[in-house]
């Protein structure tokens, strides 16, 4: 009945349901939540903006789209303090109202995630402690209403994690039983490293879930997260819910309608060129107070941004060298080492990245708050004339005379060897940054 499989949770099959591991917007984020929304296409994003949110401990369902299931069930696991804000009632909530939707929409096999154990820092052992026993007693509540109820995982430790306290988990007989003959696996269901655990059978407990040579060769691919557990996790001192992105009002063709329609503006230029320059905090490479964010600890948001990316594309490796890399530069540097990166991905999703780091480094530096508030109205403009791409691709001196009146029209923003329009999207996602705490 309960399983632990280790494999992409985007393209296991033959579930009713996967559950996503969501933010309390329902709107995508970084990490699994977003791979879910990616793999399922647009059409679920759309659909989650109908349900106005979900409570962290709460789940909502939707339909799966171009996932390999009928349903997706959106629940959102709570940030981990430490064990003193109610975080294991909070997750077992997770696990007990997802089954719960399961068993009212006559959804019979459910994969779950690990919830909470990816950005919002729940400890592994303790998370899959909790929600085996929880999965377990909802089980026993309703034996007859599951066929087959799994959890995903994607690395070795989370699998032999999970696998171990669903042994633990499972009742033992007073009495010494004969252990059955092993239950003969075809290539098709050993896809999946899997352990399987059947409540009740000492035997179910015992399995392993080995497979022979040729259903092996079938295995799905994983990535070795071994660095990883290596990298200190504190409790944070500040730890904000992250929303997710608005995108449509600040873009750069919202600015070059402005222009062309003659709507004046005021315009603010940053660029870290030195630590006492004139706006630099709003850098992504400024180094000020540490940043908290989902019980992670930043030197930078450049190194927020690189972590995320490298976690996007399940480049462990990287991440963990970048996790552990103070300077901006190097991190900047890492972020480009990626492997199995894919730039129309990263460049459909790096903008809420980038929105929730600076979210984060708004709550936890309070300079950076003050000087981002300070800028009023103000058009925002990243003046780096090496990046076309999340600035100008201009300097200062080019882009604005000492009145501060606009000399380059922004469609035509860009360095001098570049083919492409700037973008300036770091100067745009500030803007977005600045108005959703003003409207807070």
């Amino acid at each position: 009945m309960i399983h632990v499989l280790q494999g992409d949770i985007t393209k296991v099959t033959g579930f009713g349901a996967i559950v996503n591991p969501a933010n309390n917007s329902l709107l995508g984020g970084g990490g699994l939540d977003g791979m879910i929304h990616r793999a399922a296409g647009p059409q679920l994003k759309t659909e989650c903006r109908r349900l106005n949110g979900c409570e962290t401990g709460d789940s909502k369902l939707t339909l799966g789209y171009n996932l390999p299931c009928d349903f997706i069930i959106h629940s959102v696991g709570p940030v981990w303090m430490g064990g003193t804000a109610g975080e294991e009632e909070l997750l077992s909530s997770c696990y007990v109202s997802a089954l719960k939707i399961a068993l009212e929409n006559g959804i019979r096999k459910i994969a779950f995630p690990s919830i909470s154990t990816g950005e919002y820092g729940y400890p592994v052992d303790k998370a899959a402690k909790l929600a085996i026993a929880t999965v377990s007693d909802f089980v026993a509540e309703n034996p007859d209403a599951f066929d087959d109820i799994s959890f995903v995982v994607p690395d070795d430790l989370s699998f032999n994690t999970y696998s171990e306290a669903a042994k633990e988990a499972a009742p033992k007989k007073s009495e010494p039983k004969k252990k059955a003959e092993p239950k003969k696996k075809s290539a098709k269901k050993a896809k999946e490293k899997v352990a399987d655990i059947e409540p009740g059978s000492e035997d179910g407990a015992n399995e392993t879930g080995n497979t022979d040579e040729a259903a092996e060769n079938e295995a799905v691919e994983t990535t070795s997260m071994s660095e990883v557990p290596g990298i200190e996790l504190p409790v944070p001192t500040v730890s904000p819910s992250l929303p997710g992105a608005p995108y449509n009002k600040y873009h750069i063709d919202w600015l070059i309608d402005e222009v062309a329609n003659g709507n004046d503006h005021t315009y603010v230029c940053f660029f870290l060129a030195e630590k006492t320059s004139e706006y630099c905090q709003l850098s992504q490479w400024y180094k000020g107070k540490t940043i908290y964010i989902n019980g992670r600890k930043y030197s930078s948001a450049e190194q927020y941004m690189m972590s995320e990316k490298a976690l996007l594309f399940n480049d462990f490796d990287t991440y963990s060298k970048i996790m552990s890399e103070e300077d901006p530069a190097i991190c900047k540097k890492l972020g480009r080492e990626i492997s199995n990166f894919d730039e129309a991905v990263w460049r459909s999703c790096n903008r809420e990245i980038i929105f929730n780091g600076n979210i984060g480094k708004f709550l936890s530096d309070k300079d950076f708050a003050d000087v981002l508030l300070s800028t009023g109205d103000a058009v925002l403009i990243e003046a780096s004339p090496t990046d076309d791409i999340y600035g100008a691709g201009l300097s200062k001196e080019e882009l604005l005379s000492e009145s501060g009146e606009l000399l380059i029209p922004p469609q035509n923003w860009h360095k001098e060897e570049s083919d492409f329009q700037a973008k300036n999207e770091l100067g745009f996602v500030l803007m977005a940054v600045r108005d959703w705490f003003k409207d807070r």
